[in-house]
């Protein structure tokens, strides 16, 4: 190999190692400035269920707007679903604190019984906004039935 050819695989390796630090230090970022954290528990017990914990993790307060669900299936159309509070309470736009959080469950059965069409669609992603409308977190979740 020429000098030439081999300054020029030094270059495209320097070039590579610089991008990939900036995308690594991009998402670190994006992560570490995320105010939200959700953890989420699904299992199937008569019913598919969810449950879900959000938890503001700053020290300052955020307001969050009603959770979506969103389900999806690769190369098609996606549904949208606004979590509603049990007993139709109007608690949204919720204003967490520092260091708290907000504990909800999902059951998807009734949903499943609405539109039986989501049933073929895998992936679930729980999107929480800020009462500006802002995306503020989201989270995927894989769902698998038994047969």
């Amino acid at each position: 190999m020429s000098p030439s050819g081999e300054r020029m695989l030094w270059m495209v390796a320097l070039i590579l190692t610089a991008l990939c630090v900036f995308l690594l230090w991009r998402a670190y970022h994006r992560w570490r400035n995320n105010p939200l954290r959700i953890k989420k528990k699904a299992w199937y017990s008569g019913g598919l269920k969810m449950s879900v914990n959000i938890r503001n993790i700053r020290s300052i307060m955020v307001d969050i707007d009603t959770p979506v669900i969103e389900f999806r299936q690769p190369r098609m159309k996606k549904r949208k679903f606004k979590i509603v509070a049990p007993g139709d309470e109007n608690i949204f736009p919720l204003g967490l604190s520092p260091q708290t959080g907000y504990d909800f469950m999902v059951e998807f059965t009734k949903l499943y019984e609405r539109e039986p069409i989501l049933r073929r669609y895998r992936q679930v992603i729980i999107c929480v906004n800020d009462k500006h409308g802002q995306r503020i977190t989201r989270k995927k979740v894989k769902v698998s039935l038994p047969k």
